[in-house]
């Protein structure tokens, strides 16, 4: 073997051991895969219960169906299994920390996207209510380990006032909460066990960013009197499923059957009035509606752009701004805008 030879081997052997190393299994690269994930018809059952429970009223059966959408996300992938990702363009490869940011470990983020889907079914029952007429009041759902509310306020309690602001939906209190800083102190009237309490406590900084204020609770919104609404759908994290849960308490508190025996699928977060914001990962939803057969896809107007890019097959893509506004495009499902 010439010196030539002996050089080219030597330099090669680490790159080829490189090359081996991830191309193993058992050796994670830093990349995730985010794709269509499952859907949840939000009219139907879940594992045996009702995905969207209603007691106390009158509920209507539906004859379609009111798909929640969601989106898939895979990680400790190996190199092999990030490139056959990559080739698939139903699947999106990115860097791991837009899934799990630095400084987070998985815990924290399950939790925290635990926390977001909690408001978003308080935003979603305020924001139905409010759609029917019918008053609401705003409760304590979670309190988070070691957040600031931790000892003070206790899973039940019935918000009533903060800062001597009345509490009528939940984000009066989130916006309230991020007009203070860290260390600042809030007053809240609550009701607990039928009692009512005034209670103080300090603001922490919150997970994401240590200079904002956290109050660190879960909402959850009920009607007054004897209607209870009670979601059923576990294993979801984040904001976006609030359009759809909404549309179901609409649906089950309302005469007649909102989806005319259609299968509908969407996505969107929601604000106690009814406001539907954008949300992530549109073209996997798109996707996975589009394979589950669906007719309508309802999409946040501020996402109609992105979801232009998806293969939506025949199913129509109808872009909706509020809560109102998609009531009235199933109602007439012609009529309504849709992207482009």
């Amino acid at each position: 073997m010439n010196r030539r030879t002996r050089t080219l081997l030597v330099g090669a052997a680490p790159i080829l051991a490189l090359a081996a190393v991830l191309s193993s299994p058992s050796v994670p690269v830093p990349f995730a895969a985010e794709g269509p994930g499952p859907l949840f018809d939000v009219l139907g059952d879940i594992e045996g219960q009702e995905a969207v429970e209603v007691t106390g009223g009158d509920p209507h059966p539906s004859a379609g169906e009111l798909n929640m959408t969601t989106v898939a996300v895979a990680h400790r992938l190996s190199l092999a299994q990030v490139m056959g990702m990559w080739a698939d363009p139903d699947q999106k490869v990115v860097p791991i920390e837009s899934v799990f940011p630095p400084g987070l470990s998985q815990e924290d983020v399950k939790e925290r996207n635990a926390l977001m889907f909690t408001d978003s079914e308080a935003n979603a029952t305020a924001s139905a209510l409010r759609q029917l007429g019918l008053p609401i009041e705003v409760t304590v759902a979670l309190v988070t380990e070691g957040g600031a509310a931790e000892g003070a306020l206790e899973e039940g309690d019935v918000l009533r006032t903060i800062d001597g602001d009345e509490v009528d939906r939940p984000e009066t209190l989130q916006r309230t909460v991020a007009g203070h800083a860290p260390g600042d102190r809030v007053v809240l009237d609550v009701v607990r066990d039928g009692e009512p309490r005034e209670i103080e406590v300090e603001l922490g900084g919150h997970p994401d960013d240590e200079n904002r204020a956290f109050l660190g609770i879960g909402m959850a919104a009920q009607p007054t009197g004897d209607v209870e609404v009670e979601y059923n759908v576990s294993g979801v994290g984040g904001p976006s499923a609030g359009l759809m849960l909404s549309l179901a308490v609409v649906d089950k508190l309302s005469p007649g059957d909102l989806t005319d025996g259609r299968h509908i699928a969407g996505t969107g977060s929601i604000d106690g009035v009814g406001v539907v914001g954008p949300i992530g990962g549109i073209t996997h939803k798109i996707a996975a509606a589009r394979d589950d057969g669906a007719e309508v896809f309802l999409v946040p107007t501020d996402n109609c752009s992105e979801a232009l890019t998806a293969d939506a097959g025949d199913m129509k893509l109808i872009s909706v701004g509020t809560l109102d506004a998609a009531v009235d495009a199933l109602d007439d499902p012609n009529a309504a805008p849709t992207c482009g």
